[in-house]
């Protein structure tokens, strides 16, 4: 699913480019929505294929869905309001709730590392990417007739300084990689300094300035990792005494589910769990529920660190919660992940005078900041550590995908002097032949 993308983003969720009915299998890396997203629609348009995926990956997938289809209920209505008032055609929304029950009619369950026969000739085996519970890197090998190609679809690439997850696992030896590069031109601040890195800008805002500190953050992953620091720094007696919210029934939904998938855990969350039994949790932290509960929290006066989704701004309970503090310069946008270039979260970071939400203009006066040391995805370097189990001399072909075009260019040079030598960077709905 397309986010971000202003006005192309709802053209280029509504057509696949082909007919999912002809589709004869899907196999899905993540539940990230940018990659599930359109599953809904895929089964809506005709595919009756199995959907493989892991065990957590099928329990986020089924929140994350739901919760999607939620917003485009309201999204399209206002938008659709807007057009009526504009004399346009109506849009159509991609997939209804109804949609997201009956795709979850075709999927299938594999752990990881349990190689499993998915097509006549193909058979998938799934490793650990690190990238959030459950993700996994796509290892398929293809037979046709007497030749045999083992191909990898990375999915996404975790970081090998994740402060909850284990490093992304070593993977057989590929013939053909289809690699992310979302960080293929960058690298990240040390992961140790998250902690501080959020200390400060809490006293800076909550207690310096008496604002509220607003971190849009993904549900998925982010939130979770962000919980952590503040749990660690309060068994370092350093978390200021302040309310801290969690203004999303989807986080709050998400945490639950990591906490039931406790093998994912790195050795340093493991240990912390033997004097903590909830590193997710410290003391004034609350979870919002209901949407009363959500507007209320733009009423309070006091010092707050509010936690929302979603983690690009562009949609979810943080909107709004921007929208009413934007123009306070006591308070704090505190950005805590990747931005589309085209989203509320991107446009913020650019620092323009005024910003345009919900259709209204709103002076930008408040405070707007990065944490840079936080990321789900791997920079380059830490891609450069998950291929090392590769002999480069037998990958006859490798696609950079999921990054934007500047940093693909930036990548495939760094990939060139490391040894990779056929590297492309595919169009949209461009078809190769790996033979």
């Amino acid at each position: 699913m397309f986010q971000g993308e202003g006005t192309e983003t709802a053209p280029l969720n509504s057509h696949f480019g082909f007919n999912p009915a002809e589709i004869d299998v899907m196999v899905l890396s993540h539940a990230h929505i940018d990659h599930s997203g359109l599953v809904p629609r895929l089964v809506k348009e005709g595919f009756r294929g199995k959907i493989w995926c892991t065990p957590a990956t099928f329990e986020l997938t089924k929140i994350l869905l739901e919760d999607s289809a939620k917003i485009q209920e309201a999204d399209y209505g206002y938008i659709n309001k807007k057009r009526l008032r504009q004399k346009k055609s109506m849009i159509d929304l991609l997939y209804t709730i109804e949609d997201v029950k009956k795709c979850f009619d075709y999927f299938e369950i594999l752990p990881y590392d349990q190689p499993q026969t998915i097509l006549t000739g193909v058979d998938l085996l799934f490793t650990d990417a690190g990238h959030i519970i459950g993700s996994a890197v796509v290892n398929l090998t293809v037979q046709s007739g007497d030749t045999s190609r083992n191909i990898t679809f990375t999915g996404d690439v975790g970081s090998f300084q994740n402060q909850i997850l284990k490093n992304p696992e070593k993977f057989p030896q590929a013939d053909v990689i289809i690699c992310e590069s979302t960080y293929g031109n960058r690298l990240h601040e040390k992961a140790e300094s998250s902690a501080t890195e959020l200390l400060n800008w809490i006293t800076h805002t909550c207690l310096h300035k008496k604002g509220k500190l607003i971190i849009p953050a993904f549900s998925v992953g982010r939130t979770q990792e962000i919980l952590y620091q503040l749990n660690s720094l309060e068994l370092d007696g350093k978390l200021p005494h302040l309310a801290f919210y969690v203004d999303s029934p989807l986080s709050t939904k998400a945490t639950e589910i990591l906490k039931k998938f406790k093998g994912g855990y790195n050795d340093e969350v493991k240990n912390v769990l033997e004097h903590d039994e909830d590193p997710f949790s410290f003391r004034g932290l609350n979870y919002i529920e209901s949407v009363d509960e959500s507007k209320a929290l733009n009423y309070k006066e006091e010092p707050c660190v509010i936690i929302s989704a979603s983690g690009m701004a562009d949609a979810g309970r943080v909107k709004h919660h921007i929208a009413n503090n934007i123009e306070n310069p006591a308070n704090t946008i505190l950005m805590s992940g990747y931005c589309e270039s085209s989203s509320l979260g991107a446009r913020l970071q650019n620092k323009p005078e005024e910003v345009r939400i919900f259709g209204d203009i709103f002076k930008l006066r408040a405070e707007v900041a990065a944490l840079k040391s936080m990321s789900a995805h791997g920079d380059y370097l830490d891609i450069f550590e998950f291929l090392k189990c590769q002999d480069i001399s037998k990958v006859k072909h490798l696609y950079l995908v999921h990054g934007e075009f500047e940093g693909q260019i930036e990548f495939r040079e760094r990939l060139h002097k490391i040894g990779f030598f056929d590297i492309q960077i595919p169009d949209m709905h461009s078809i190769y032949d790996i033979d």
